[in-house]
């Protein structure tokens, strides 16, 4: 569905990775998987994602600080923050850190896909030249 595009998914928790990768999945995404933000930043040299969920406890910064290096490092995609934190404080920290919105771990698969279909509207892969004869 999605083949074209490329998530990055930064968590030092396996399981949290595991299961936002089985939803990136399921939607057809391309995901990569790293535990730090020194690891997401080298993944983003290499290539470019069209979104990111990084989660709110990374072992080399604070979430203000992930948010906004990876949404200059990356252009502007949206970074989902994936909380272990389930209350509205972690979440309105999370979005005046500059995420683009916030899921609650352990995600919930159809919230989860549903935020991801709306990042997805705001930063669309680019289409696939139609080829026509002439």
């Amino acid at each position: 569905m999605f083949n074209s595009c490329n998530v990055l998914i930064i968590s030092s928790d396996p399981l949290q990775c595991g299961k936002t990768e089985e939803i990136t999945g399921r939607m057809g995404l391309q995901s990569i998987s790293c535990a730090s933000l020194t690891d997401a930043r080298a993944r983003i040299e290499e290539q470019s994602f069209h979104f990111v969920l990084c989660s709110d406890d990374l072992p080399d910064c604070n979430l203000r600080t992930a948010v906004s290096v990876l949404t200059a490092s990356t252009g502007g995609a949206p970074v989902i923050v994936l909380s272990h934190l389930a209350d509205w404080d972690a979440c309105m920290r999370a979005l005046s850190a500059g995420a683009f919105d916030y899921v609650a771990c352990p995600p919930d698969p159809v919230e989860t896909e549903r935020i991801l279909r709306l990042a997805l509207a705001q930063n669309p892969p680019p289409r696939r030249a139609s080829r026509t004869a002439a």
